[in-house]
């Protein structure tokens, strides 16, 4: 059961029935429940979800890239990575 964040839920489903594209970035504390409420939202949509690494923003943003076009059609596709 998820409870406690339908505002939280709520907010992203209007950015992401808004109608354009909308990219989240989403920072907090350890331990708060981000990655569980980012996982309860994406569940049943298209979506990608990039968790980013602690290295430099360029290796970041190559490894995004990598993702999204991974399977060669430059389509985004869903994306679960997890780093900590």
């Amino acid at each position: 059961m998820f409870i406690g964040r339908g505002a939280e839920l709520e907010k992203l489903s209007k950015l992401y029935y808004g109608g354009k594209f909308e990219m989240v970035v989403m920072l907090g504390r350890r331990r708060v429940g981000k990655t569980t409420l980012i996982n309860e939202f994406i569940k049943d949509k298209e979506s990608i979800y990039f968790a980013a690494s602690e290295t430099n923003g360029a290796q970041n943003l190559a490894e995004l890239s990598n993702a999204i076009n991974k399977d060669g059609s430059g389509c985004p596709q869903r994306i679960v990575r997890i780093c900590e």
